[in-house]
């Protein structure tokens, strides 16, 4: 009887744990690394850095929280309460967390080295991102703003090339309102800050993954099959399988995809779907179009 009420306090402590440390190591960078050294980013800081820049009265905390607000608003009222349930805790977290390291009196670099600051805020922006994707958090920036363009707007196209031209359009504005020489320590950012969400989401397990998913209704397994093939451009099997305790009869997907594409399904499933029964399991190579040319020599 006292396992339910322990494992429940565990998942809140597991979900707590996530939200502070990808609060963290995102705020704490903006403060001690980016600002100081002069530095910029894509995303929601860097156009708290546009702002900044020329309203230097303002404080960087309360724009950051002016807008994520604002666009946690408009995600609330265009996509409803289900998208904004797992942005409300870093939406309020960051902000916090900025305000308090804000006025702490510290630098974590003791010389302007612009190289080492881009490095450095590519590494700690990838550690929030990715540990915020593993629990299926957002911190409610231009990621979030990009699913509701994509959603009012631009159904065919991927969230992550909207969030993408978005970021570069704000890094492409930093070179005008800084110099060239920030914009490109940006880009370098971002690259970094990719290679490490790939490697916290990626891990061990291979290059790719394959996820066999078991909906409770052929209208939930439509709309899954559906979301997966439009947002990640894979295809997607099913076939009928039968449950021996229940024998009830139900649909299994079956999908391909690289680990990171597995948040964004996983994400998606959650609020589709929260009773969905989901398999994966890691795999090396997969030989077949779209993937490994069969015909290759060495691609095991």
């Amino acid at each position: 009887m006292q396992e339910k009420p322990v494992a429940k306090l565990g998942e809140i402590a597991r979900e707590a744990l996530i939200v502070i440390v990808s609060a963290f190591f995102g705020s704490s960078v903006q403060i001690f690394v980016m600002i100081p050294n002069g530095m910029t980013s894509g995303g929601l800081p860097g156009v708290c850095r546009l702002i900044t820049h020329f309203l230097p009265s303002l404080s960087y905390s309360l724009i950051y929280y002016s807008l994520s607000m604002v666009i946690l608003a408009v995600a609330y009222f265009m996509m409803g309460k289900a998208e904004v349930k797992r942005i409300i805790a870093l939406g309020f977290a960051y902000p916090i967390m900025l305000f308090i390291f804000e006025r702490t009196d510290y630098e974590f670099l003791k010389s302007p080295d612009p190289f080492l600051a881009s490095i450095l805020i590519g590494i700690f922006y990838g550690i929030a991102t990715g540990v915020g994707y593993i629990g299926g958090y957002s911190s409610g920036g231009t990621d979030t703003l990009a699913r509701v363009i994509k959603h009012k707007l631009f159904n065919h196209l991927r969230t992550g090339d909207i969030q993408m031209a978005m970021d570069v359009a704000i890094i492409a504005i930093s070179a005008f309102a800084f110099d060239t020489n920030i914009a490109i320590y940006a880009i370098v950012t971002a690259v970094v800050a990719a290679r490490v969400v790939s490697a916290i989401t990626i891990g061990y397990s291979g290059k790719f993954i394959q996820l066999d998913i078991i909906a409770r209704d052929r209208e939930k397994a439509d709309t899954i099959a559906e979301y997966i093939m439009k947002e990640t451009g894979h295809a997607v099997t099913s076939h009928i399988s039968r449950g021996e305790y229940t024998h009830e009869e139900r649909r299994t997907l079956t999908v391909i995809c690289k680990p990171s594409e597995s948040i964004k399904i996983k994400k998606f499933i959650a609020e589709t779907d929260p009773q969905v029964f989901a398999t994966v399991m890691p795999i090396t190579t997969v030989w077949g179009r779209g993937f490994s040319d069969i015909n290759e020599v060495d691609n095991i």
